[in-house]
């Protein structure tokens, strides 16, 4: 975008990249899943999670840029694909999460370190992780659509997105750099069977959520 029109719309654009780095930043599945997967395999995978997520979180906005989002809401068949798919995909990490947590219950011996997952895969669960959501794409409209101007040029909206990577991939991976330090594993070893009793709750919770909710 050409600079003299980035400075018109420069106010639109940060109005935009704030509504977004309020809901990157706030807590969530993906949120949780850095987390966990940060604290229990590692800095490395947790990156390359983060990354898989954000790139989910990109297809979604250049379809909600594109202006998709409309047709996407109006078949109810996909809607209800992307929720079946969204939901029950949470719910199996919550029974992951379930299973960590009874394993540990029965024995006082030092935690085995998980087997190790590679960077592909863990990149690939961060990415199923965000194209199964139905609520990203409605997300990113919305978000889009609070600084959109009228009069603003395409190219506009395609700048806002690319802003908003920039800041997802911050987020992120910064999520995975804090939870993967030293402290956070050792707290995180500490609470192991509590915290993998929330997580499962957490993500059982918002696969149910995600099980009932309705197209509008």
């Amino acid at each position: 975008m050409p600079p003299e029109i980035l400075s018109q719309y420069l106010p639109n654009l940060l109005l935009i990249l704030s509504v977004f780095i309020v809901g990157a930043a706030s807590p969530g599945p993906a949120t949780l899943m850095i987390l966990n997967v940060s604290a229990r395999e590692g800095r490395a995978a947790g990156v390359m999670l983060s990354l898989g997520i954000v790139t989910g979180s990109i297809f979604w906005a250049l379809v909600a840029a594109l202006g998709f989002v409309a047709a996407l809401k109006a078949s109810v068949l996909f809607f209800t694909a992307m929720k079946m798919a969204g939901g029950l995909y949470l719910l199996f990490l919550a029974f992951k999460a379930f299973r960590s947590a009874s394993r540990k219950a029965s024995s006082d011996a030092p935690e085995a370190a998980p087997a190790p997952v590679s960077h592909s895969r863990q990149y690939l669960r961060g990415l199923l992780l965000h194209l199964t959501n139905p609520k990203a794409p409605l997300v990113w409209m919305a978000t889009l659509s609070v600084g959109a101007a009228s009069t603003a040029p395409p190219a506009f909206l395609f700048t806002a997105v690319t802003v908003c990577a920039f800041a997802g991939t911050a987020i992120f991976v910064g999520y995975a750099c804090l939870f993967s330090t030293r402290s956070a594993v050792a707290a995180y070893r500490k609470m192991r069977r509590p915290f993998d009793i929330v997580i499962g709750t957490l993500f059982g919770a918002a696969g149910i959520r995600l099980l009932t909710l309705k197209s509008a």
